[in-house]
């Protein structure tokens, strides 16, 4: 076994389900550079690597850092939720927020290997919490809603586990912003799964920047699946970390669904940062539009 999958495993603390899920993420083992999926991702240094769980308590961070960041937003330190400096008082009617588990099955691509989806099935089996979202049928969120990731140093290398759920009624609309962020220099490992629905005719628009430390390793995935003139718009600013890597996976189920998916990607010293699109139509008169732009600096 590879000493990161080594220390991953020895972190889990589920079912026996979960237990099947680890388990068969230990049998695949990581992906190498013959799999198509991810050769152009470098794991061999990684899997040397160990890492310990994340730490119970939320570490202390400047203030600071957040402070153009306006309510309602959710504020995760190292893969623990921080009340003290979330606010959600401010979330609209029409909203319903839970912090808990959600859906852990992760959605495997009809071409995978073994080990080609090895990062989202450790996230299904050892995540333990994240943010579940409902926006009831034709609730029109107008304000921007914050989810806020930051990475702080710590006494050894951690690792963190997040897992996500939106679920749009009927005819809804909602605005999404994703702000992965990081306060000194540390070399952590997350994973993250965002799995949104969005039912027939509802509409999301969604933000993301990914700003981690030099020496973090981040591996992001999101699962959307569209209803019949569902439309979903996204913008990505991908900064990265030393090893980021970043799955975006649309599903478009029902007929005139669309997804408008753009973004840069700005790569400085260092860092290795990767993006993978894959779109799926499924249904009649389903479109998308993909701009993505990547620039190396120093």
């Amino acid at each position: 076994m590879a000493a990161l999958l080594d220390s991953l495993a020895a972190g889990f603390d589920g079912n026996s389900g979960r237990k099947a899920a680890l388990d068969a993420v230990v049998r695949d083992g990581l992906p190498g550079p013959r799999s198509e999926a991810w050769k152009y991702t470098p794991l061999r240094a990684l899997e040397r690597r160990a890492f310990a769980p994340a730490e119970a308590d939320v570490v202390a961070f400047d203030p600071a850092l957040i402070a153009g960041i306006p309510a309602p937003r959710l504020v995760f330190v190292n893969g623990v939720h921080d009340a003290a400096h979330s606010d959600a008082d401010a979330l609209p009617d029409g909203v319903s927020l839970v912090l808990g588990e959600a859906d852990r099955t992760p959605r495997k691509a009809a071409d995978a290997r073994p080990g080609d989806d090895v990062f989202a099935n450790l996230n299904a089996a050892l995540a333990r919490t994240g943010v579940t979202l409902q926006v009831e049928a034709g609730a029109a969120i107008e304000t921007p809603l914050h989810l806020v990731f930051i990475g702080a140093p710590s006494d050894t290398d951690r690792a963190w586990h997040l897992r996500h759920t939106v679920d749009m009624g009927e005819g809804a609309s909602l605005v999404l912003a994703e702000h992965h962020l990081a306060t000194g220099a540390h070399r952590h490992l997350d994973t993250a799964t965002l799995s949104l629905r969005l039912a027939a005719g509802a509409r999301l628009r969604h933000a993301r920047i990914h700003d981690a430390a030099d020496g973090a390793t981040s591996f992001l995935r999101t699962d959307a699946v569209l209803a019949e003139d569902a439309e979903y718009r996204r913008l990505d600013l991908e900064l990265g970390a030393a090893l980021s890597r970043h799955e975006l996976n649309v599903r478009l189920e029902g007929d005139r669904a669309r997804v408008v998916a753009n973004g840069v990607l700005l790569a400085a010293g260092k860092r290795h940062l990767d993006t993978r699109l894959g779109i799926e139509h499924v249904a009649r008169d389903t479109a998308c539009e993909l701009t993505w732009r990547g620039i190396g600096a120093g």
